[in-house]
């Protein structure tokens, strides 16, 4: 009998662990960026602006560069690049690039 209330408990055991696993890890919610790349959260980085095309975009950076401006670029759908800069070099980035390309 006891041996037969060891594997009852066992697997009592076992099955509150399954359900309090699929209750902790079993959600459908992922967090993080969006996988599609349209997320607008890029932490500390703040969007300058958006190009037509990856080429448009280097050329962007490259003008930002010769400010000493560091940015990076994001996929924003569609063929179109986001340009990224730092908060502090914003407002001087957006000065650089001009009005028509935000």
């Amino acid at each position: 009998m006891t041996g037969v209330v060891a594997i009852g408990v066992a697997f009592l055991v076992v099955a509150f662990l399954a359900v309090l696993l699929r209750w902790t890890f079993g959600t459908a919610r992922v967090s993080g960026p969006a996988p599609d790349g349209k997320s607008s959260d890029y932490g500390l980085l703040h969007e300058v602006a958006v190009a037509a095309s990856a080429g448009e975009a280097n050329a962007l950076r490259a003008v930002l560069s010769d400010a000493n401006i560091r940015s990076t670029t994001a996929d924003a759908g569609r063929g179109r690049v986001r340009v990224l800069v730092f908060a502090a070099d914003l407002e001087m980035a957006r000065a650089l690039v001009g009005p028509g390309t935000y």
